[in-house]
């Protein structure tokens, strides 16, 4: 998985940014409402570890305010409720 973030000299680890990426828009590309809980609460819990060279940090704490903002947001896609 291609992420859109810059590398930095001390960023975070990026194979644990990908992997709790990949789950989280996996669970924003569904309708369960239950994978949308556990990927929220996987964003919330997250505790990124830093490496000498890994993903550019502010950006990747942005990516993750928007993606808990998408996921507080009820799905729209199955019509008026």
């Amino acid at each position: 998985m291609k992420l859109p973030f810059e590398l930095a000299l001390r960023g975070y680890d990026m194979r644990q940014v990908e992997s709790l990426f990949a789950e989280v828009d996996g669970a924003l590309a569904t309708d369960s409402a239950v994978s949308r809980a556990a990927a929220r609460d996987a964003l919330r819990a997250a505790s990124l570890r830093r490496r000498l060279r890994g993903y550019e940090m502010r950006q990747v704490d942005a990516a993750i305010d928007q993606r808990l903002a998408a996921l507080a947001l009820p799905d729209t896609r199955s019509g008026p409720a």
